[in-house]
């Protein structure tokens, strides 16, 4: 099980190989998985990728999940703040990013206080995390202003 860090959204490529078999569960459901982890006193983490939970123990919990087989040549996007665990069928390459979309400022994820981890992983291996200070909206908007150059006709617009 792992999440993007900061709880971003995510993008996948599968380049080549095996089917990439994934479990996505969506932010919603993030508490009550936590709830079942906390339930069997595990110092597990649902953000690093320690844990592998069969499928069959989240039907019986009523933890909502999505099921996706991802060939080469696919894209699968996690939303913001999602859980997910995979595994491929044969040798694979594939690639991922994390990334922003302005919603994930407005919906309130970029200022989640993320719970200390429990897995105890060394903060040398861990993701640096992004001041989200920089993305409040006077901010952004002094960017958009002066970098981006909006035209009302036909004309694409450009970056200046």
């Amino acid at each position: 099980m792992t999440s993007a860090c900061q709880r971003l959204f995510s993008i996948d490529y599968h380049h080549e190989g095996g089917a990439h078999h994934w479990y996505i569960i969506p932010s919603r459901e993030r508490k009550f998985l936590q709830e079942l982890i906390d339930h069997y006193k595990s110092s597990m983490c649902l953000d690093h990728a320690q844990l592998f939970i069969d499928p069959s123990v989240l039907d019986k919990n009523h933890i909502r999940y999505h099921r996706v087989i991802q060939r080469p040549g696919e894209y699968v996007v996690l939303s913001a703040g999602s859980l997910a665990q995979s595994f491929t069928e044969d040798a694979s390459w594939s690639e991922s990013i994390d990334f922003a979309l302005p919603s994930w400022i407005e919906e309130g994820h970029a200022s989640i206080t993320i719970p200390q981890c429990k897995c105890a992983i060394p903060q040398d291996f861990l993701s640096e995390v992004i001041d989200v200070s920089l993305f409040r909206p006077e901010l952004i908007q002094r960017y958009v202003t002066s970098h981006l150059n909006f035209t009302t006709d036909d004309k694409s617009p450009t970056l200046e």
